[in-house]
């Protein structure tokens, strides 16, 4: 394709068409041609169609100017574009495509699909060790269908253009080469101007002022690495409507009457109509020249220029420097240009302040612009490319097709000194060879499809084999845990020990009365019998809720606001592990530190009476959790020093290895100084729900789920057990949703009937019942009945079949214990004395929800994303 001869920048604006011809003779950049095409009316009047004029506007263009062999650069508004100036991280030479992609993904606030965008380095991006270091980038973008209707206008009359470019951007090209003369042959130094008072180590910027018909448009530049742009919402139509309010005048007359103030003889009642509309517009650049100055501390504003039309009004000039405090000049002439001719023309001199926009995109065709995006999109880049390389390729097949027939000649020479019978015998007997030889082929292939799918199905059906004991070993681990008091539990930390070792009247007789009940029951006699809770280092597990988060920093960053907003606690503290959190210098709070991708967050909501209520819970539950390693490391092994996993599923890790479980935090912690019998205060639902941030996409979750796209334990088609469900949960929450109940009886055989008031939470692991340690009596939609039995060790977490782990003060809130089998005679079964049973008050309660991160392995399976459920629930 041939090299264009000349490049034309064409400026459409709301009063005209300014188009100017640059090429490059002698090695100067030489103006050849130009053209202004004012509009009969201004596009932006109400009677006016600003498609029509457009296209009228550039067929006098092309009528009087001659462009073939020429490449076209057009404007667009800034308004409709996007700027941002972005410092990339470090990263090697050749990702900074890839790094600018997903930063533009980033900034740009539509669909990369809906826009046309295009990047440029601006500043640093020196190459150490193969990393670009320090890398600054221009990113711009515009909307498709902005950029295709400036270009209908002119694909319409047949003008093919080559470069899109934002005005603004065409300004800056503008001030960069002809303001501070930097760039093209006989650019100057660096240093400021004779009598100019730039500070030491700041750079010395240029302010243009392009005053618009509608608007403005101001940039600041040193033509290096600062370019900073702003539009201002004023521009000229706001004086001519100055006029016509103020001296009752028609807009055309009043339009015409601004144009000529200099002549006419009311100039003092115009610049007095005109004062409030001054005395805004400055307003705005004083705000932004303001704005400018804080946030570039090594730079200084040098002067202001003023372009447009507009500027020609009288005194403008005067009054903005006096305004601005800043040199404000206004050009007269072009200076870095070679062509008299087009230079020096009485039309061009006119309106010399209205050609810089095409004046820089002219530049740019030359190759000599500091800004050398282009808008244009891709798809058309392509198709020309590809145009223009047709006629080469028709010349090549043409002369492929030529030597084609040549050879083929010469070849039927020969075939015809070769057709001999006998030959042709052979040939045919070999290709029967060859057909039978395919058929066999054929038929392997079939055989190998039909072993393949044999393999396929085979796997189907043991899919999942390796994650069946995730969920029954993260029960074991959390049971491993949670507080026990004793000489054999794993309260050992010194401080600890103080919540359980309070003297054989309190905190020995308390536990000693706990493992009388669970060993021998509670007789009907001694039911109200004082328990001595509050000296019982345990804790009650009410529910265990699992959700899988695709986002994990998103979660902790909610949890960790929702915390101190809501409670003014610290999420983290100087105890939690280095990998959980760190240190903000400037809070001096603990931030988390989330791990990267999706995981597991469980919330565990339970309760206990002990009389240190917070202090406990932050010393015993959360502290057992933050090292939570040790017991799972406590519990890997079999007696026969084997991991237990590894023992049934051969070459599996432990699912619960050292790191899997992480962030323990409190999520609250509130005591309850009156408790109501049979209620929960704090933690009848989920306050982990509203943390989660939606994912993109959803799926998986219930009809209910206020979480749209969250995956979780028990969700629909997972084929691994449920979490379990709840008649009396979250209202209208999903399947696999475990809630707080609402209301809590204990067991007897009334409550085993009707369920239990509300409804229990469902059990952990998909499991009926409730975690030991919970209050048994709801059960999965139907109150199932749970027995306290099977110890695992004196004091330690009991094993209750079909309900969890976990431990129990008492089967009720307020320490009355649960009623043996047979239980107490429903009112009207005739049982003589129950009714003179009294109620106890109930003892100070301590409500809590701890919270942490589960990062389950899942070697033959895909992490869910945006709502499909994994884990094994096990069950």
């Amino acid at each position: 394709m041939a090299l264009p001869t000349g490049y034309w920048g064409i400026d459409i604006g709301q009063c005209g068409l300014k188009a100017l011809r640059l090429e490059m003779i002698d090695g100067q950049p030489t103006a050849t041609n130009f053209d202004y095409v004012e509009h009969p009316k201004i596009l932006s009047q109400p009677d006016a169609e600003p498609d029509q004029l457009t296209r009228q506007a550039l067929e006098t263009f092309l009528a009087r100017n001659t462009i073939k062999g020429d490449s076209i650069a057009i404007s667009v508004a800034g308004q409709s574009g996007l700027a941002r100036f972005v410092k990339l991280p470090p990263v090697e030479e050749k990702k900074v495509a890839d790094i600018v992609k997903f930063e533009a993904k980033q900034q740009i606030p539509f669909p990369l699909e809906e826009v046309v965008w295009d990047y440029q380095k601006i500043a640093g991006g020196e190459v150490t060790g193969g990393f670009a270091m320090e890398t600054e980038i221009g990113l711009f973008a515009m909307k498709r269908d902005m950029i295709s209707r400036y270009m209908g206008h002119f694909n319409g009359v047949g003008v093919e253009v080559n470069i899109v470019q934002m005005a603004p951007l065409a300004l800056c090209n503008y001030a960069t080469y002809e303001l501070l003369k930097k760039g093209g042959p006989g650019a100057a130094d660096a240093a400021s101007e004779p009598g100019e008072d730039t500070p030491r180590g700041k750079k010395k910027c240029a302010v243009i002022l392009d005053i618009g018909t509608d608007s403005s448009n101001l940039i600041i530049t040193d033509g290096g690495k600062i370019i900073w742009q702003r539009p201002v919402p004023l521009g000229g139509n706001n004086f001519t409507r100055a006029l016509t309010k103020e001296m009752k005048l028609t807009f055309a007359k009043a339009e015409h009457l601004k144009r000529n103030a200099a002549k006419s003889p009311d100039l003092a009642a115009i610049l007095r109509a005109l004062r409030p509309v001054l005395t805004d517009f400055v307003g705005e650049v004083q705000r932004s020249l303001g704005y400018f100055t804080s946030t570039h501390r090594d730079a200084h504003i040098g002067y202001m220029v003023g372009l447009g039309n507009a500027f020609k009004l009288p005194g403008l000039q005067k009054y903005l420097a006096e305004k601005l405090s800043l040199d404000v000049r206004k050009p007269t002439k072009v200076e870095r240009l070679a062509g008299d001719q087009v230079l020096n023309d009485p039309v061009f001199e006119e309106n010399v302040l209205t050609f810089p926009v095409a004046y820089g995109l002219a530049l740019q065709g030359l190759d000599l612009a500091r800004i050398r995006t282009n808008l244009l999109p891709p798809e058309i880049r392509t198709d020309r490319v590809i145009r223009a390389k047709k006629p080469w390729a028709a010349a090549a097949a043409a002369a492929l097709l030529l030597g084609t027939g040549a050879l083929a000649t010469g070849y039927a020479v020969q075939l015809g000194k070769t057709a001999d019978k006998d030959l042709q015998a052979a040939r045919k007997k070999a290709s029967d060879a060859a057909k039978l030889a395919d058929a066999q082929d054929a038929a392997i292939r079939n055989k190998e499809a039909e072993l393949e799918k044999a393999k396929n199905d085979v796997k189907a059906i043991v899919k999942g084999q390796d994650e069946r004991l995730n969920w029954v070993r993260l029960d074991e681990v959390i049971t491993e845990a949670l507080p026990r008091p004793g000489d054999d539990g794993n309260l050992e930390l010194p401080n600890q020990r103080p919540f359980w070792q309070t003297g054989k009247e309190f905190g020995d007789r308390a536990l000693e009365k706990y493992r009388q009940r669970v060993r021998e029951g509670v007789p009907a006699d001694r039911a109200w019998e004082d328990d001595m809770s509050q000296y019982l280092a345990r804790v009650n597990i009410e529910v265990v809720n699992t959700r899988y988060v695709p986002d994990l920093k998103s979660f902790l960053d909610n949890a960790d606001n929702y915390i101190l907003n809501k409670y003014g606690d610290k999420m983290f503290d100087e105890h939690s592990a280095k990998t959980d959190c760190e240190l903000d210098p400037e809070t001096k709070r603990y931030k988390p530190k989330a791990p990267e991708g999706g995981g597991w967050v469980v919330e565990i909501r339970g309760w206990t009476y002990h009389k240190d209520g917070t202090t406990f819970v932050k010393n015993t539950v959360l502290r057992n959790f933050q090292r939570v390693d040790k017991f799972s490391k406590e519990t890997d092994l079999t007696k026969g020093d084997k991991p237990k996993v590894e023992k049934y599923l051969m070459g599996v890790p432990d699912p619960v290895k050292t790191g899997t479980m992480s962030h323990p935090f409190l999520l609250s912690v509130r005591k309850v100084d009156n408790p109501q019998p049979n209620q929960f205060v704090w933690i009848n639902s989920s306050e982990m729900e509203g943390l989660i941030t939606p994912a993109a996409g959803g799926g998986g979750a219930t009809q209910g789920n206020p979480i749209s796209g969250m995956a979780q334990r028990g969700a629909p088609g997972d084929p691994r057990g449920q979490m379990g469900s709840s008649d009396g949960g979250l209202p209208g929450g999903p399947s696999g949703m475990t809630g707080g109940r609402g209301t809590w009886t204990p067991i007897s055989s009334s409550s085993s009937a009707s369920g239990g008031a509300g409804g229990a939470a469902g059990g952990f692991g998909g499991r009926s019942g409730s975690i030991p340690g919970s209050v048994p009596g709801g059960g999965s939609g139907g109150g199932m009945r749970v027995t306290v039995r099977g110890l695992s060790k004196p004091g330690g977490g009991s094993i209750i079949p079909g309900g969890g782990t976990g431990s129990s003060d008492s089967a009720r809130p307020g320490g009355a214990p649960t009623v043996p089998d047979g239980g107490i005679p429903s009112p009207g079964g005739g049982t003589p004395g129950q009714a003179q049973l009294a109620t106890p008050k109930e003892k100070p309660r301590t409500e809590f929800v701890l919270c942490f991160i589960w990062r389950e392995p899942t070697p033959t399976d895909t992490t869910p994303e945006g709502g499909a459920s994994t884990g094994n629930t096990g069950g």
